[in-house]
């Protein structure tokens, strides 16, 4: 039986493009034929296959088809997807062959589920297949050559799909390109327009060309200066790193300097080849591996990058075979150890020293460079203190502070004294373990050579290689006889407690099983009174959503009558409130006209009018007299425009004629003083002769 929520997933899915079909969950579940299920299924896989274009499942009719061959498509397809039941082709052909709804179903659940991700693995799986080359052409030099290029091409491919996918992932298109492009076309045309006016501007001001040549005078040195403080600033880090290099070395020296006071030419010889060898290992054995870690490390990141994205489930079922997987691996590692030989080499004991020690190496030199990396660490923040101390100046702790740094720094003495002495101690731990490994393989040659002399001598030459074989076969042997013995052993036991635990199970199984019988037999006839029900249950139903129908329609009607009615019931009330404003303004205007009524004669001397008839009578009365005066003073404006632009006109030109007259009697009268004067001057020289 399937899954509701699968059945739900597969109709949504179903209805929604590129499929547009509508199918019920029982329809699919009880009434669809299973030819139409598999043509679902054929059709889904056209739609996820869509992009190639030599699909074989486009246009497809299932009743035209072989069912053989539909049977082989359907189950390749499921099998390229990487669907958990398409591992067994052969019981996945039987189902869909035989049309059992529950495994086309979970197959089209499964299509449906991930169409996206199906869609992209079907359009990269004709690409990214490995070609399938017997082992006999495998050997031939250009088949190989061929693979190869094959694998480059492939690498190509996932490169370039990868960088389509972020363009279209950026949500970049072509028409946001043109639209781009056409307002940088846009803003090229502004800023060439705006050049050209600058252009034109520049161009009017004198000696422009001498001071646009000072501008690119100008631009240049500031580049060059700007260059010029780079620089500064580089050769400033250089210095700092180079004055740093010289305190590290400077402190060494220190180092050496005390460290050779007490010391002796042959501990300082010793200590240098100790130091020598470390590198040395670290070079040539510890470094390379390292390395080559890495470079798997970064080997198997590309490959899962470079592998189309999986689902949850996916990623569950690989962590199953991952489980399985280790499972075996400590199986048969187990079993290895089991067999492994336990004979007395005579080697035996220098090469499990030789291992002893290669595992204390790599240990003492993890241990090393652990403590090289917390050294650089510690000196880069102490440079970086430096630093800050350089830049904010000296600065002496006083009182409880400098006490406080006092004992902070006999702490970190003490401390730098330990890590000093671990690391030196470290050191030469290494060097005499390399030192013990260096004996130990020079004495297992020296014993082997020596042994093999003696043999050479003796005339019986590889001697005691035939007796170790021999004796590893005779040890090889009783183990395996021993196993073969402790095994029938257990194996005897096992069956008389599986026959045992058979029994007891029967005997227990008995009344559950005559149960289960019954209990099946009232399955069945629950089974038959199901399906009469559920099709009586369907009939109703069908009545039922008719009827609903019908009166959920009269019940739109009813509500839409009540909803009309109530709003001319509003309309209305609001009306007949008006209308009785209106009444009872009308009632009070007669009261006042008839007059007799203190209360409303109060209210007329409150308010300076008698009715509202009196008021605007009044009014009216006041607005006539008032458009009478206007028009009165528009005709006697009009009347006298005219008369008055003349008068206005004749002042001016009586203005000027006047200011002309003064001008002319100013002129005059300056001219007839200076006559006057050149008559007294000649009178005056008249005189003097």
């Amino acid at each position: 039986m399937a899954d509701p929520k699968e059945l739900k997933l597969i109709v949504t899915a179903l209805a929604s493009p590129p499929f547009s079909r509508t199918y019920s969950a029982i329809q699919l579940h009880d009434e669809l034929p299973i030819l139409q299920l598999l043509q679902l299924v054929s059709d889904v896989m056209a739609a996820i296959d869509e992009g190639n274009p030599q699909s074989l499942h486009r246009g497809v009719d299932m009743r035209n088809e072989d069912p053989q061959d539909s049977v082989a498509r359907i189950s390749g397809f499921l099998q390229l997807l990487k669907w958990k039941d398409a591992g067994d082709v052969d019981t996945l052909s039987q189902k869909l062959t035989e049309g059992h709804r529950p495994t086309i179903l979970r197959a089209l659940h499964f299509l449906l589920k991930d169409f996206n991700i199906h869609k992209k693995r079907a359009y990269l799986a004709p690409f990214l297949a490995s070609v399938d080359v017997p082992a006999e052409f495998s050997m031939d030099e250009v088949t190989a050559d061929l693979m190869r290029h094959v694998e480059d091409l492939q690498e190509q491919f996932k490169d370039i799909h990868k960088a389509v996918d972020g363009i279209r992932g950026s949500g970049t298109n072509a028409a946001v390109l043109k639209k781009e492009i056409q307002q940088l076309e846009d803003e090229k045309q502004q800023v060439l327009s705006r050049i050209s006016k600058i252009r034109k501007r520049v161009e009017e001001i004198p000696y422009h060309e001498q001071w646009l040549e000072a501008a690119k005078n100008l631009r240049t040195e500031q580049q060059n200066e700007a260059l010029i403080a780079e620089r500064i600033k580089e050769q400033r880090n250089q210095i700092h790193q180079v004055e740093n290099k010289y305190n590290t070395a400077l402190q060494a020296l220190k180092d050496i300097r005390s460290a050779a006071a007490n010391a002796s030419p042959d501990l300082l010889f010793s200590k240098m080849e100790e130091d020598n060898k470390m590198n040395k290992y670290l070079a040539t054995e510890n470094l390379p591996k390292q390395l080559q870690d890495a470079k798997q490390h970064i080997q198997q990141l590309k490959k899962v990058l470079s592998e189309p994205a999986v689902s949850e489930r996916d990623l569950t079922e690989h962590e199953k075979e991952i489980k399985q997987l280790n499972e075996d691996i400590a199986k048969l590692a187990e079993k290895r150890l089991a067999k492994t030989t336990k004979g007395d080499d005579k080697l035996g004991l220098f090469r499990q020293q030789a291992a002893i020690i290669a595992r204390k190496k790599e240990g003492t030199a993890a241990r090393l460079a652990a403590i090289n990396e917390e050294i650089n660490t510690l000196a880069a923040e102490l440079a970086k203190k430096k630093e800050v101390e350089k830049a904010q100046g000296a600065k002496m702790p006083k009182g409880e502070e400098f006490k406080r740094y006092v004992s902070e720094l006999r702490a970190k003495s003490t401390i730098y004294k330990k890590k000093k002495a671990e690391l030196s101690a470290i050191t030469a731990e290494f060097g005499i373990l390399q030192r013990t490994e260096e004996i130990l393989t020079s004495r297992q040659k020296t014993m082997e050579d020596s042994l093999t002399a003696l043999e050479k001598r003796h005339g019986v030459a590889g001697f005691h290689i035939a007796q170790e074989t021999l004796e590893k076969v005779s040890e090889r042997k009783a183990e395996i006889d021993e196993v073969k013995g402790r095994t029938l052993e257990e194996i005897s036991g096992i069956i008389q407690k599986l026959t045992n635990n058979i029994n007891e199970k029967k005997s227990f199984l008995a009344p559950i099983i005559q149960e289960l019988r019954t209990m099946r037999s009232q399955v069945q006839e629950l089974e038959t009174e199901y399906g009469e029900k559920k099709r009586l249950y369907d009939a109703t139903m069908v009545g039922l959503d008719s009827e609903a129908v019908q009166l959920e329609q009269e019940v739109k009607l009813y509500r839409q009558d009540i909803l009309n009615d109530q709003s001319r019931y509003h309309y209305l009330n609001m009306q007949i409130g008006l209308a009785d404003i209106t009444n009872e303004r009308i009632m009070q205007e007669m009261k006042a006209y008839i007059g007799g009524d203190e209360a409303v004669e109060q209210a007329q001397k409150a308010r300076g009018f008698k009715t509202y008839r009196e008021l605007y009578t009044r009014k009216l009365s006041e607005q006539e007299n008032l458009g009478k005066s206007l028009r009165e003073q528009q005709k006697e404006v009009k009347a006298k425009y005219e008369p008055n632009v003349k008068q206005l006109a004749m002042f001016q030109d009586v203005k000027k004629l006047l200011a002309l007259k003064a001008a002319q009697n100013a002129a005059m009268l300056k001219g007839d003083r200076r006559k006057e004067e050149k008559v007294g001057q000649v009178t005056k020289d008249r005189l003097v002769l």
